[in-house]
């Protein structure tokens, strides 16, 4: 009998490793999330210094680069990255806000968005001798705005939403206007100026923001048509998916705007989808969702941005990102403050103050970095990529570093949000209260494992209880000073209670206690109590109230 050798099996599973760089992205994402958290400033603050880190360790060979591993590429970028960041801020953006201010909005990313790339061109080509074409192309890039931190900030310090709705707003269609522009640029670099006529630039230019307004407007009016019929809620959530690739992919395909497309497609479907065609239940997983796929995109592109940039090449640049910077700010000083003078002098529908805001909150982020991104494809601008990519760069880490940490400041000093001392004030109390009852539960596991004179932990114990009941005096005082903090506390404990009420509710449901429709219905009225301002204890409580009242 021929005996049966028994070989090792080596376990050597395929390896990717564009995956890994995947997750060390993700990995590095959630730790600049706790970290800007904690130290209280802007995210997208964090990701540009995580993402220079990144750049540097992987320029100099510590970690591993090539074609195996993740390139942030023109097609990543602006086919995976750029359609969810625009589609997420234009469905979240109020249709009535943008009509109440939409004179200033219009004129800021038409008008406004055209003023910056010229002049911040002509600073450009005033300190380097680079040709006309080169300048306006950087020019170009740099002139969009990116309002994520700064909104970021308006909710934390509760800006009113007129002023986030004109600072979104203007962002929002500005992308669209300066993406147009840097097509119409690197076509007339690439195959000649002669071959683009003034007019026929501007036609083209009409052509691909009317075009792309139509095909968002229709699409977005067509989805909102097609969820009537659709009852599933995660089958919603999947087709705003499909609305924000397919309006971007279908735009391009007819030589039009694909980021117009995507913003009117976003606004339609947010604006009377959500609104009409959706239950409570479906909103939250629909927010929830774009909230994280925000998160995720956001995340990646900046700190990707290190993948495509040496950080040595922007330290050898330095002189020129900061001319670049500066003159990109003062530009979009003197279009915000005559721009937004005029329509303030005109209506007085927002306080003056308002214009320093619009204008420092104008930062950059992932759109020019996209743009810059897109000119190695360029053949006549070969030589001046890698500069002009390192120059965008250093402007965006500029921006995200000098305007995004200091316009909560600002804020501040203008007077449109103060400290707010009695919200500190109650935190306070609160964080000690919560320390001292922690000390008299650890109390008593001391007394039971110790033998510690029962007289002094009794002092001890004494003691501790009169330092809480002044607390609680202390929190009381607040309150009565403060009663809008005692509208929150108890808007707090209901949003608590009700969440433990749909986590028990579906805990019966897998225990087999409920039908599938019994907890959809509960669930249903649960997700609209959480929706209001001060919601009702339990679901269905107006139901149950005695006839007597």
């Amino acid at each position: 009998m021929t005996p049966i050798v028994m070989t090792p099996i080596v376990a050597s599973g395929p390896t990717l490793p564009l995956l890994d760089d995947l997750l060390l992205l993700l990995l590095g994402a959630m730790g600049v999330a706790i970290l800007t958290r904690r130290w209280r400033i802007p995210y997208t603050v964090g990701l540009v210094i995580a993402g220079m880190v990144i750049g540097f360790l992987r320029h100099q060979g510590i970690l591993p680069s090539g074609g195996e591993h993740f390139e942030l590429t023109e097609e990543v970028i602006f086919l995976i990255l750029l359609p969810p960041l625009l589609f997420e801020g234009a469905m979240n953006t109020s249709f009535q806000k943008l009509r109440e201010n939409g004179a200033l909005i219009g004129s800021m990313a038409f008008l406004g968005t055209l003023g910056v790339i010229l002049i911040t061109s002509a600073a450009i080509r005033s300190i380097t001798d680079w040709p006309w074409e080169l300048a306006l192309l950087l020019g170009t890039i740099v002139s969009p705005t990116d309002p994520v931190s700064v909104l970021a900030i308006f909710r934390e310090q509760r800006v009113e939403k007129k002023l986030s709705a004109i600072v979104e707003g203007e962002s929002l269609f500005n992308d669209g206007v300066v993406v147009v522009l840097y097509l119409l640029i690197i076509r007339g670099i690439d195959f000649g100026w002669s071959e683009i006529s003034p007019l026929e630039g501007t036609l083209t230019f009409i052509r691909m923001i009317g075009l792309g307004s139509f095909i968002g407007l229709t699409l977005g009016a067509v989805f909102n048509w097609g969820l009537r019929f659709i009852d599933e809620r995660l089958v919603k959530v999947l087709c705003s998916i499909l609305l924000a690739y397919g309006s971007y992919l279908l735009a391009e395909r007819l030589d039009s705007s694909g980021v117009i497309a995507v913003v009117f497609a976003g606004l339609t479907m947010g604006n009377s989808g959500v609104r009409d065609q959706m239950s409570a239940s479906t909103q939250v997983s629909l927010g929830l969702t774009w909230e994280v796929v925000a998160f995720l995109v956001n995340s990646l592109a900046f700190l990707a941005l290190g993948f495509a940039v040496d950080p040595v090449l922007v330290i050898q640049n330095m002189s020129l990102v900061v001319l670049v910077w500066i003159a990109s700010v003062a530009a979009r000083a003197l279009m915000t403050y005559a721009i937004g003078g005029i329509d303030h002098s005109m209506r007085e529908a927002f306080p003056a103050s308002w214009l320093h805001v619009i204008h420092w909150g104008g930062l950059k982020g992932a759109v020019p970095i996209a743009l810059a991104l897109g000119i190695s494809r360029a053949e006549g601008i070969s030589d001046k990529g890698p500069t002009m990519q390192a120059v965008v760069a250093g402007v965006v880490m500029f921006s995200m570093l000098i305007q995004g940490t200091t316009i909560r400041l600002l804020l501040q000093k203008l007077g449109i949000v103060r400290p707010q001392e009695s919200r500190q004030r109650w935190e306070r109390h609160q964080a000690r209260a919560i320390a001292v009852e922690t000390a008299l539960v650890g109390l008593n596991d001391v007394a039971g494992s110790t033998e510690i004179d029962p007289e002094r932990l009794q002092g001890i114990r004494d003691r501790l209880i009169n330092i809480r009941e002044n607390i609680h005096g202390d929190l009381r005082q607040v309150l009565e000073d403060h009663p809008e903090l005692a509208a929150e506390q108890v808007r707090g404990v209901l949003i608590r209670l009700l969440h433990r009420q749909r986590t028990a509710v579906e805990q019966a449901f897998r225990e087999g206690l409920l039908s599938e429709e019994a907890l959809r219905e509960v669930q249903e009225e649960i997700d609209l109590l959480l929706m209001q301002e001060i919601p009702d204890p339990v679901p269905g409580s107006r139901e149950l109230r005695p006839t007597n009242e």
